[in-house]
């Protein structure tokens, strides 16, 4: 399963969401997320193992 997050600014609502990631890799084994963010942020949702 592949999801799409478009989450373009606010760095504490992309700290936020990584936990819920994790969860969904939980429940969805394979699951991978591609994530659309403001150029500052790209980073952050690398930090993640299941952000392509």
């Amino acid at each position: 399963m592949k999801v799409l997050i478009i989450k373009l600014t606010s760095m504490g609502d992309l700290m936020h969401a990584l936990p819920a990631l994790s969860d969904a890799a939980k429940a969805f084994p394979g699951i991978e997320f591609d994530w659309v963010v403001d150029e500052a942020f790209a980073e952050v949702p690398k930090w993640h193992p299941n952000v392509r």
